[in-house]
């Protein structure tokens, strides 16, 4: 109804309402559409698994472990902290790469499996991302403790899948 009471449609003929309803009936009939095609995956890994650490998230994860530390030799003590911006945007970026090189490391070309290897790269991604918030927040203790667990979480993948790389490793 409209507000002064009267019907919708008034100037609206019979024909003209038939011809509007046998349309929209007409659309609704026919042939199903057929489904898409799955597309082809516009994802494509051109970097090794090897690669992508050596030349991705290992030298993401030291821009995130060389930000904060402290050196103790014996001329004395030395505090490291991200002290401009772009220092920070440093440990900022570092942190970023890891956190989406994580995404890479699931996926289904490269995942050793669907279990263990999944959990570990999301163990990775979320200390990534402690770490990203950190250095947006400009917090050095909080970059120091996120850089532990993302020490923690590449160590445990490494004891389980590459073995041969914790033969010799220190602490970082």
């Amino acid at each position: 109804m409209e507000p002064s009471g009267r019907r919708f449609g008034r100037g609206f003929g019979r024909t003209s309402r038939l011809i509007v309803l046998a349309a929209a009936l007409q659309s609704g009939c026919g042939e199903a559409p057929k489904p898409a095609a799955p597309p082809a995956s516009a994802v494509r890994p051109v970097l090794s698994l090897k690669q992508l650490m050596e030349w991705v998230i290992d030298p993401a994860a030291d821009a995130v472990w060389d930000s904060v530390k402290t050196i103790i030799t014996e001329q004395g003590t030395k505090e490291i902290a991200p002290q401009t911006q772009e220092q920070w945007d440093a440990v900022r970026n570092g942190a970023a790469m890891l956190v989406e090189s994580s995404n890479l490391l699931m996926m289904q070309t490269r995942a050793r499996d669907q279990g263990e290897w999944i959990a570990a790269a999301r163990r990775l991604a979320e200390a990534a991302e402690k770490a990203l918030n950190a250095a947006e927040s400009k917090n050095a203790a909080a970059v120091f403790a996120a850089g532990g667990e993302i020490y923690d979480a590449c160590s445990a993948c490494h004891r389980r899948y590459a073995p041969q790389l914790n033969a010799d490793s220190g602490a970082r």
